[in-house]
This record gives C-alpha cells, sequence and structure tokens, in this order.
C-alpha cells in the first residue's frame, strides 16, 4: 500500500526535517482504516497510514535554545514562529522522528521540540494509547551515533502478549546505490552523505539560508551544531550559503565514525550494507490487551 503524505509550504522552508513523498505499509491489513486501538497492530498501522491531522506547533522552543547558545535572534517568539502543517499520521510522525534527530539523546535543534509533541498529541487523540505502542525510528544503520525517535504509548508489560506491524516512510534521501556498497569506504561515504543530507537538505538549506529570519537563523544554527558535533567548520561556507560545500565537508567528518562502526559490527559490506536504513524511518506498531 502506497500514500502519498502532503508536506506544506512551511515545512519544506523551515527545512529542519524529512520531505517525506510517500508511505509504504508493511504487514497491514486491507480494510482496517476504521479501526481503533482495539484492533489488532495491522489495523492500527492501517490507521496511521490513512489518517490525516493538521498540527499547529511553534519554532520558539528551538529560538529561545539557540539564542541560550549565542544565535542571534532579534526576538524568539511572535506570529513567525507559528506554523501549521498537515499528512498523514505515519508521515507526521516520520517528519518528527527526522526533525528531531541528534548525537545521542540530544537533538541537533530544538526547533521541532513542540512539532513532535504536537504530532504525540494528534496520534493518541486518533488512537487511544492503551494497549498500543508506536515507535517511529529514523537511524542510518544499528547503533548509530546519529538517531531519532518519537514514540507514542507506554512500553508494553512485559508479560504481555504483543502483536506487531510495521510501517516504512522514506526519510528524504535516496537508498543505496550498488557502486556505493561494494567495500566498507565506499560504503560509509555514502551513508554519511545520506545521514547529512537527510539532516540538511543541501538545495532547501540553501534557500532558507538565503531567507528571512527567523529560518535563516535556525538554518545557520543548524549547521553550527552539525560542525560542532562532528569536530569541523562550515562557517565560511554556510556564510556564502553554499549548502553543497557544507555538506561534502560534514560528511567527510562524519564518514570515518560511519566507517569505524560497520567495520566492527559487520564481516562483509554486504553485510553491512543490508543492515543500512538511513532512506527510511521505520514505524513499529505494538497492540496488546490493557490489563494483562
Amino acid at each position: 500500500m502506497v500514500v502519498n503524505a502532503a508536506v506544506d509550504a512551511a515545512v519544506f522552508l523551515l527545512l529542519l526535517g524529512a520531505a517525506v513523498v510517500g508511505l509504504t505499509a508493511a504487514d497491514a491489513g486491507p480494510g482496517a482504516a476504521d479501526a481503533d486501538a482495539d484492533g489488532d497492530a495491522d489495523a492500527v498501522a492501517n490507521v496511521l497510514a490513512t489518517s490525516t491531522a493538521t498540527v499547529n506547533y511553534t519554532l520558539s522552543p528551538g529560538a529561545r535554545r539557540a539564542a541560550e547558545s549565542g544565535a542571534d535572534f532579534e526576538r524568539t517568539a511572535g506570529p513567525e514562529f507559528e506554523r501549521t502543517t498537515h499528512g498523514s499520521l505515519a508521515g507526521l510522525l516520520a517528519r518528527a522522528a527526522v526533525g528531531t534527530a541528534g548525537f545521542g539523546d540530544d537533538p541537533v535543534t530544538h526547533a521541532r521540540d513542540d512539532f513532535r509533541s504536537a504530532v504525540r498529541d494528534a496520534v493518541a487523540a486518533r488512537l487511544e494509547p492503551v494497549g498500543l505502542r508506536v515507535d517511529a525510528v529514523w537511524r542510518p544503520y544499528p547503533d548509530s551515533p546519529v538517531e531519532g525517535r518519537v514514540a507514542v504509548g507506554e512500553v508494553p508489560p512485559a508479560t504481555a502478549t504483543t502483536d506487531t506491524a510495521t510501517l516504512s516512510v522514506p526519510a528524504g534521501t535516496r537508498s543505496l546505490a550498488a557502486n556505493e556498497t561494494r567495500d566498507f569506504s565506499s560504503l560509509s561515504s555514502a551513508v554519511a552523505r545520506r545521514t547529512v543530507e537527510t539532516l540538511a537538505p543541501a538545495g532547501q538549506m540553501r534557500l532558507a539560508l538565503r531567507g528571512d529570519a527567523p529560518v535563516s537563523t535556525l538554518v545557520g544554527y543548524r549547521y553550527d551544531r552539525l560542525a560542532a558535533e562532528l569536530n569541523t567548520s562550515v562557517d565560511s561556507r554556510t556564510a556564502d550559503a553554499d549548502t553543497e560545500a557544507a555538506n561534502r565537508r560534514l560528511a567527510a567528518a562524519l564518514a570515518p565514525r560511519v566507517e569505524s562502526d560497520l567495520r566492527a559490527r559487520y564481516d562483509s559490506p554486504e553485510d553491512a550494507a543490508a543492515a543500512v536504513g538511513v532512506a527510511e524511518v521505520r514505524i513499529v506498531v505494538r497492540t496488546w490487551e490493557a490489563g494483562r
């Protein structure tokens, strides 16, 4: 099943998350669009794929955190910080997971904190989270230093018997090509490039840097944070809005870390490539009988 997810213009201009262009539901049964959390996991997954919501959120939390770190904001609240977006519940979850991704437990920026909360509320309003857990996770590969996740509902009790279904949502970057998986070096460079492109889509970031505040300031701060995490600098490149060059520098700094991880965990480039999931957000639905 493929469902198009609408992304409003504000999301593209913000460019702090993934542009979700499609949705594939794995193991979701047909005819379940009106199911609720009392149904099985397949039915709930179908609701996430087919139900839509409009969410309102603000960029102010991110602006305040950035200002505390020295970003130059004239103000950190007001109408220019308010946003509205619409999409499928699964698409919104995916955008929230990517938009709040970071290194360890710390998002690259906090501009999408309120968006993530609004998405959680929208999902909970459609699917009463009793006997239900939804986890949307984006990570380039297992145990990657970069990860984004959004969860709705409680963790299932250890004694519960759970039913599980999975959705796969594009994360806004291309899948790996065959010539990029021939050896660990090529694979790691490709994964690093895709990771950076997901966190900071070069084309849209360039437009944002050339635009008005607060978006231009937030995007500049996002690049500063990425560079700090990767122990490099992109100041001169972002000053000229040369985001392609900035992204190449960030990817070059990330690639050795990726290669070290992949070589330590996998016996061959083929095995490592099979584990890479940089191009998708996986949404796992688990249901169980509440009270047990």
